[in-house]
């Protein structure tokens, strides 16, 4: 089995994988995407069974759709390398598992051998979900950008706060990563069904300008 992939170094220590196949992507990003950041703790940070996941995700969405939710990936390159750096066994269950084993590996030499990098996966380098992958690959590298992007998730109001909290947790993100899932989104993808769910697209447009400015014209351009 092969998977067609394309990398690039897209910022400083940021790298893209761009996989054309939705159902491709999301299966060769899955495992590694929940190790990184499952709502499961039976999943986050552990070595575990493919099938597992794959029956536990069914009984949360009454089927297994994952390659069919999610169509955007990032990941810290040190938990990819903690994850298929070591050559565990159980972390090699599926072809997919061999795919992003060789996708780390020449991530991890064009980083100069060095797992601290970023990697993000989207369908191309051209629309809004590589441009919200990038705000996170930013939010993790760029200790200026996180800074501003942490300045500006301070400034929204508290109940506009909790509800896109809500929301991402619904939605199936982990509680660690809500701040950073809060300014991709308010930069690119704020009108997108689950995170703007009970809240006012006027409201929602107003904070996308606010970190538009301050984030985007600065950071992105």
């Amino acid at each position: 089995m092969t998977i067609k992939y394309d990398i690039q170094q897209v910022l400083p220590k940021v790298f893209s994988v761009v996989i054309e196949d939705q159902y491709d992507r999301a299966m060769t990003f899955c495992r590694a995407q929940e190790y990184y950041e499952s709502p499961n703790p039976k999943f986050r940070g552990k070595h575990f069974s493919m099938w597992d996941y794959m029956k536990w995700y069914s009984e949360q969405r009454g089927a297994f759709t994952y390659p069919k939710d999610w169509s955007g990936f990032n990941i810290p390159l040190e938990k990819l390398y903690k994850l298929y750096g070591f050559g565990d066994d159980d972390s090699y269950e599926t072809p997919y598992d061999y795919e992003m084993t060789d996708i780390m590996w020449t991530i991890y030499e064009m980083n100069g051998y060095s797992p601290k990098g970023y990697v993000i996966g989207s369908k191309d380098r051209l629309g809004s979900t590589f441009e919200h992958e990038l705000c996170h690959g930013l939010f993790a590298t760029n200790r200026a950008y996180k800074k501003k992007a942490l300045e500006l998730v301070g400034k929204i109001k508290k109940k506009h706060y909790n509800l896109m909290k809500t929301n991402l947790l619904k939605m199936g993100y982990t509680e660690k990563v809500i701040d950073d899932e809060i300014q991709a989104y308010l930069m690119f993808g704020y009108n997108t069904p689950g995170f703007s769910d009970k809240l006012e697209i006027t409201d929602l447009r107003l904070y996308h300008l606010m970190f538009d400015k301050e984030l985007n014209n600065k950071f992105l351009r």
